[in-house]
């Protein structure tokens, strides 16, 4: 009687406690998943919460306002800084002799008293230095730059000016940012009179401020002899290093197939 009433009985009655014992390994595997979709979302989104603040600090940098306080990175050059939060700056009102332009990467030496009014920022403005900031009219240049007067938290010494009483710089005139121009006036009238600097050191005392003008770009073809072009090539090098690219070896001679033809 017991084995006709289990024979009658549907699967369907029997099958929970089997089929839950079966189900039950699926339910927590998908639990698991579950956690480790999330934990990979929680961690894509800490990502990206990283990536844009970066970007919202360069961006502040770039284009925000300044802070009132900034840390020194490095000194590119006499007149050229790098700040941690500005980037780079150029100093306003005074230019130093060059020692990283264009013409020095190509080769030509660097200008009169370059090396020392670089070694003088340097020396005034070590990695990690706290300045403050200061802007005038026009804040940045065609290259990006932030335009400051940059003053030393510590002693508040005002660095365009100290450069050019020290004679590491010359004054450098550019409209609209003059506000500080009569002082520098004095400053740079000071440092000649006293030959400091680059005014005692250099043969030259002509303000040179504004880079001249590079001369024309040639080529071999333009010179009707070798002679030519290595007048052409020692006159404009000691200035403006091989920016024709006539030296293609860098052994001093420019053209040299017209040597080969002159030989002929």
């Amino acid at each position: 009687m017991a084995l006709a009433l289990g024979r009658g009985v549907p699967p369907k009655v029997l099958a929970p406690t089997s089929t839950g014992q079966a189900f039950a390994p699926r339910t927590a595997r998908r639990s698991e998943l579950r956690e480790a979709e999330m934990a990979s979302r929680r961690f894509v989104a800490g990502l990206l919460s990283f990536a844009l603040a970066s970007f919202s600090h360069r961006a502040s940098a770039a284009s925000g306002p300044l802070p009132k306080e900034d840390e020194v990175v490095n000194v590119i050059d006499g007149d050229t800084v790098k700040l941690e939060f500005a980037g780079r700056c150029r100093l306003i009102g005074m230019n130093t002799p060059e020692t990283v332009a264009p013409r020095q990467k190509q080769g030509a030496p660097p200008d009169c008293y370059g090396p020392e009014a670089s070694a003088l920022t340097k020396k005034l403005l070590p990695p990690g230095t706290k300045v403050r900031l200061e802007l005038d009219e026009e804040q940045v240049d065609k290259y990006g730059r932030q335009l400051v007067y940059l003053y030393r938290s510590q002693d508040q010494l005002f660095i365009n000016a100290e450069l050019l009483r020290q004679g590491a710089a010359r004054r450098y005139r550019v409209p609209p940012n003059v506000k500080n121009d009569p002082a520098f006036v004095q400053l740079e009238k000071d440092a000649k009179a006293g030959n400091k600097g680059l005014w005692g050191a250099c043969s030259s005392s002509a303000d040179n401020a504004v880079p001249k003008a590079r001369p024309e770009r040639k080529t071999c073809k333009d010179f009707a002899s070798y002679e030519e072009a290595k007048a052409w090539f020692d006159k404009y090098f000691p200035e403006y290093g091989d920016f024709a690219s006539l030296d293609g070896d860098k052994d001093g001679k420019p053209c040299e197939k017209l040597l080969k033809v002159k030989a002929k």
